[in-house]
């Protein structure tokens, strides 16, 4: 079987088991690219230990996401008699992990805040500034990741029990996040905007186009808002400010209380998360 065949299997095969492989897709077709298309028995140790050590070497996250995707992958068909052993690496080398979210302070978000419409003001941007303002509150008031937050649909919000509803999340499980009166406020001016379809279905946050906001165009923006705004760390530092440190502290301002805490309890089969 060649290490094609072998990929395209086993993605489909997972996915009709349920699974989303989203970034475990793009992992394997990277090594795909690296390795060429041998044969699966011929892929070796070695091989596989260059590809999670990149040229010049990765970050601790991306060597981990890497070597998590190609251990499941080669121990999948080791199970079902592809291979006699998997070639992935028993143990992965401990790594010392140097990142440190950025807090945010109330007088950095006020100013990405009043920056906003001049960033977006350009004819080539995507994004309206409404809608990049009310995302940039919902993440700093819920503690929702960039990625749920832009899969929400519109019915996902029940502004009458101050909820949002984040379906399929990073661990495939369904949740319950209880919003302020504030964020809920800012969802409410955001729906009455114009130019934008309000659906049941229709995306929460939506383009300039009415279409569903990729997460890669909300990271640009944002690295394009920082820099206008002067956000930075030193340049010595390997990482700078991302617009998914926003949610860093975010149970200092999640603060439901006892209503929202019963309605929490009595809407179904879905986790609480305050």
């Amino acid at each position: 079987m060649k290490l094609s065949e072998a990929i395209d299997t086993y993605i489909r095969r997972r996915r009709a088991a349920g699974a989303h492989l989203r970034s475990s897709e793009t992992m394997l077709h990277s090594f795909l690219c690296y390795c060429g298309d041998i044969d699966l028995k011929r892929v070796g140790t070695l091989s596989i230990t260059k590809f999670l050590n990149g040229r010049e070497g990765v970050r601790p996250g991306t060597w981990r996401a890497k070597y998590g995707a190609l251990k499941l992958f080669f121990a999948y068909w080791f199970l079902r008699g592809r291979l006699r052993r998997s070639p992935v690496p028993l143990s992965a080398p401990k790594r010392t992990q140097d990142f440190i979210p950025y807090i945010y302070s109330r007088s950095e978000l006020q100013r990405l805040l009043e920056a906003l419409p001049q960033c977006q003001s350009y004819p080539s941007c995507l994004i309206c500034a409404v809608a990049f303002r009310t995302l940039l509150l919902v993440l700093y008031g819920t503690g929702m990741r960039l990625g749920e937050a832009l899969r929400l649909r519109v019915a996902d919000v029940d502004l009458t029990n101050d909820l949002i509803r984040i379906r399929e999340t990073k661990f495939y499980k369904s949740r319950l996040v209880p919003i302020g009166s504030d964020v809920r406020r800012v969802i409410e001016e955001y729906l009455a905007s114009p130019n934008r379809t309000n659906e049941s279905q229709s995306p929460l946050f939506q383009s300039i186009q009415q279409k569903p906001i990729r997460s890669a165009i909300a990271q640009r923006t944002f690295k394009r808002l920082r820099k206008m705004c002067g956000l930075q760390r030193p340049v010595t530092c390997s990482f700078q400010p991302r617009i998914h440190d926003l949610r860093q502290h975010a149970e200092s301002r999640i603060m439901p209380n006892r209503f929202q805490i019963h309605r929490l309890e009595g809407l179904g089969p879905f986790s609480c998360s305050a």
